[in-house]
């Protein structure tokens, strides 16, 4: 199966298309699964199963974590509320306790964990789709489960990276496979041409279009940083067309 575990929609502050568009299109282009991963939002549980039956594409309900510009990041899938604290063994603390899955999203950069295996995170992203740098640098000694994902923050960046995980017809297969490393980072970069139609496209859409919606984006960030309970069940007036 061919599961992309790092995709943002319009509920990240820098995200271009809404939740629905983004599976929709994950499901057109021959994705068998994604993972909504939105900087400081929460995919609900039940909202991720309504979509999987909706588009007849696995949804995995996920969130990255620590502030998108001030933090360094942590994902963590299939939770029910966000971590109380912003101190990263406390989260992953927090994520095995809810029995969710902890992945360190490109770790060499400048927003990543470098030391993810001593901290205890469940798996490393191997592959990022468009952090080259970070992922030349991956050498994962203590053998945790890789995972590939395209970092995608508009639909025209998906389908590039992915992770091919060896079985998953439900969440909690596909989560357990990762776990026990049966799966393996695939794809390519996403094309540069992809990125800069995103970061032309988010420039124009912050200035000129909706400079206010950028504001309450971050405000949401701000506010859901750390431990705020916010979950797809609360869509907020920052996040138009979901």
């Amino acid at each position: 199966m061919r599961i992309d575990f790092h995709v943002h929609t319009s509920r990240s502050p820098d995200g271009l298309h809404s939740l629905r568009e983004t599976v929709k299109y994950a499901r057109a282009i021959g994705l068998d699964g994604l993972c909504v991963t939105d900087h400081g939002r929460l995919l609900s549980r039940r909202e991720a199963r309504g979509l999987t039956r909706e588009f007849g594409i696995l949804v995995i309900p996920g969130v990255e974590g620590g502030h998108m510009a001030l933090d360094r990041h942590w994902i963590g899938l299939c939770l029910d509320a966000l971590p109380a604290t912003g101190e990263i063994t406390g989260v992953i603390d927090h994520i095995a306790a809810e029995g969710g899955l902890s992945i360190a999203p490109h770790p060499h950069s400048c927003t990543g964990y470098a030391g993810y295996a001593a901290l205890g995170f469940d798996a490393v992203e191997a592959f990022n789709g468009t952090d080259r740098l970070s992922n030349m640098m991956v050498r994962n000694t203590a053998g945790l489960p890789e995972t590939g994902g395209s970092d995608a923050h508009a639909t025209y960046m998906l389908g590039y990276t992915w992770t091919e995980v060896e079985n998953g017809a439900t969440v909690e297969e596909a989560v357990e496979m990762v776990r026990r490393g049966r799966c393996r980072p695939a794809g390519t970069l996403v094309p540069a041409h992809k990125k800069m139609q995103f970061y032309g496209r988010a420039f124009v859409r912050y200035t000129t279009e909706q400079p206010q919606l950028m504001w309450k984006s971050m405000q949401s960030s701000f506010a859901a940083h750390p431990g705020a309970a916010a979950t797809g069940d609360d869509p907020g007036a920052a996040f138009p067309d979901e």
